[in-house]
């Protein structure tokens, strides 16, 4: 993937890229090419990809699929290419607006009931939310499998004030690219 393919210009280290857990399991085992590809990846253009913890925990439960005592994702993590955010603040006023945002959008947009939608996904917004409040970052890019809520995180924050700062990459898609 060329650098004008990246979600905007990191050239400054202003991008946050926030993953999702449909990311990494369609990475599959450690061994699997497409694992070794998102790790190359990351590290040829120094991304560390930020999952909220929910993501950690849904991806924390998978040993016996993995590596004998290690996942895929703890080993992501102990190599620097992957972190684990903070617990979002939420009781932030603008954490809980995305997030509500983000819930509905993928509710109407999947025709789902709004207590049906994955925590995860709504914390995808959250930790946005968070990394675009405290300064550190100018952008974020928005990485998962899930296209309702890629497009809901975009969309809530657009809402909350953050327009221009966001982008959705369907993982499928980075994956395609990077293999």
């Amino acid at each position: 993937m060329a650098d004008e393919d990246l979600p905007f210009d990191d050239a400054d280290g202003a991008v946050t890229w926030i993953a999702d857990s449909g990311l990494f399991i369609a990475c599959g085992r450690q061994q699997n090419n497409k694992y070794t590809a998102l790790e190359r990846f990351a590290r040829g253009n120094d991304i560390t990809f930020v999952i909220p913890r929910r993501v950690y925990d849904e991806l924390g439960g998978a040993p016996d699929r993995s590596t004998p005592g290690q996942t895929p994702i703890r080993s992501a993590i102990d190599a620097g290419w992957v972190a684990v955010a903070d617990e979002p603040d939420y009781t932030d006023g603008t954490v809980s607006r995305v997030m509500d945002g983000v819930r509905s959008y993928i509710a109407a947009s999947s025709n789902r009931d709004e207590d049906r939608i994955e925590k995860a996904d709504t914390a995808l917004g959250a930790v946005a939310v968070e990394r675009l409040s405290d300064g550190d970052v100018e952008f974020i890019a928005v990485v998962t499998t899930d296209t309702d809520a890629g497009e809901g995180v975009v969309t809530a924050l657009t809402a909350n004030g953050f327009e221009d700062r966001v982008q959705f990459k369907d993982g499928f898609e980075l994956l395609d690219e990077i293999v």
